[in-house]
């Protein structure tokens, strides 16, 4: 089904930086300020200048971020600062990390696959995007032409032909390894030998892709073919506008982790949330435990681990108490979800948290207001915004497993936003397709 294909891409050349390290930056989204200007200070060739430059207070429509950009880009090709490889290439790349102090890593495949209509199912969304996200990089991607960061997605390797192959790849040493920010570590091989590349590309021929983490790089993608279509009045198919850099990992890797993007809520009156669990009772079981005194989770763990239950854990409403809540009366909480949505999208954890309780019965329902809802995925930082004030109430979730999301996506839904959060982020600057 995906048209996967290799790609001549754009790194950093080895005999200028002696450190990728120092150059490799996180995609912009989970960029803040707070650390924009961290990796501004590691080197003067950090991609953050391409990936996520600066705002200016005297930006103009001729000078502004991504002209700087633009400028950056071209000054790095012209001094060799970014080199292009020779031949067309499958990018390995093997990501370690800890997560909770156990070493984990992910492996993937870095490649240019066909932008395909949403219509035709070969890539499956499963969330919606915000327009001033997919605002920003469709600007980028028609000032730059080049995909800076990959779309992260799945696939289905049920028989582990993929995976055969790729350790097969990989048994060699790496072309490069390096460091990365947060601890890190990067292996990439560079794959060129013919055969190779048809017999891995090949292998997607009958899989969909189901995006993990970009649907707004993606919706830009799809954006600027058409608007180069509509310029061009008649293409082939074939042009460099049609493709887009991706980076794929099959559903099945150890190294896929999804942490639950926990909601965090203010600006809510004290009325609805005095009469929350009341109101909650008539739909939910509800049952109270505490933190214990070292703040350790285990216990609401425990009370929430049924995978066949929506459970949810509230914390907030009083002392260091977390009430659990299962659902006892579907047929009452689809009453409160927009009618147009299917069953499963009414019983994902992550709905009945935003359409019911956060907007049904707390009056938030601007859930892009980020002055009144924050999503945090670590549940001790969470816990300390709520004990310091700067929000009222935390909604704890569960990870969302990967087979929820693919049968989501099947069914042609989106949950809402920030319903996922892949960790640990792809890093940006390790390989660039520009397109033209």
């Amino acid at each position: 089904m995906a048209l996967v294909k290799p790609f001549r891409g754009f790194r950093y050349n080895p005999g200028v930086i002696d450190d990728l390290s120092k150059v490799i930056c996180p995609p912009y989204d989970v960029i803040p300020p707070s650390r924009q200007e961290g990796f501004y200070r590691k080197s003067e060739y950090n991609y953050i200048r391409i990936e996520h430059s600066r705002e200016l207070p005297g930006d103009t429509e001729h000078d502004n971020k991504y002209t700087r950009a633009l400028a950056t880009l071209e000054k790095w090709l012209d001094a060799g600062i970014l080199l292009q490889d020779k031949q067309p290439a499958f990018y390995i790349h093997n990501h370690y990390f800890n997560l909770n102090g156990t070493s984990l890593r992910r492996r993937s495949i870095i490649a240019s696959v066909k932008v395909e209509d949403w219509s035709k199912m070969v890539i499956r969304p499963h969330e919606g995007t915000l327009p001033k996200a997919r605002s920003d990089r469709e600007t980028l991607l028609r000032t730059l032409e080049a995909n800076t960061s990959p779309v992260f997605v799945m696939y289905e390797d049920r028989q582990e032909d993929v995976n055969s192959l790729l350790d097969n790849l990989t048994s060699s040493r790496p072309h490069l390894s390096t460091d990365g920010y947060d601890d890190d570590r990067h292996d990439l091989w560079v794959i060129t030998e013919t055969s190779t590349l048809q017999a891995l590309g090949c292998l997607f021929d009958t899989r969909p892709l189901y995006i993990a983490d970009g649907h707004h790089r993606y919706e830009s993608a799809l954006k600027y073919r058409r608007e180069q279509e509509a310029m061009l009045g008649s293409t082939t198919g074939e042009e460099p506008f049609n493709f887009l850099m991706m980076e794929l990992v099959a559903f099945a890797d150890m190294g896929l982790v999804n942490l639950p993007p926990h909601r965090l809520a203010r600006g809510v009156s004290w009325n609805n949330l005095n009469s929350l669990i009341p109101k909650l009772e008539e739909m939910f079981t509800v049952t109270e435990t505490h933190l214990d005194k070292h703040g350790s989770w285990k216990h609401v763990d425990d009370l929430m681990r049924d995978d066949d239950k929506t459970c949810l854990g509230l914390f907030g409403l009083g002392g260091d108490r977390v009430h659990v809540i299962t659902v006892k009366d579907q047929a009452r909480i689809d009453q409160m979800m927009p009618a147009f949505h299917s069953d499963i999208y009414k019983r994902l954890d992550v709905s009945i948290v935003d359409h019911v309780i956060l907007e049904g019965l707390l009056g938030l329902t601007d859930m892009t207001d980020l002055s009144r809802i924050a999503f945090n995925h670590d549940r001790t930082e969470v816990a300390e915004k709520i004990r310091g004030g700067e929000y009222q109430l935390a909604v704890i979730l569960r990870s969302l497993r990967s087979e929820i999301i693919r049968e989501v996506a099947d069914a042609g839904e989106r949950m809402p936003r920030k319903s996922t959060y892949f960790h640990p982020k792809l890093p940006s600057g390790l390989v660039m397709n520009r397109l033209v």
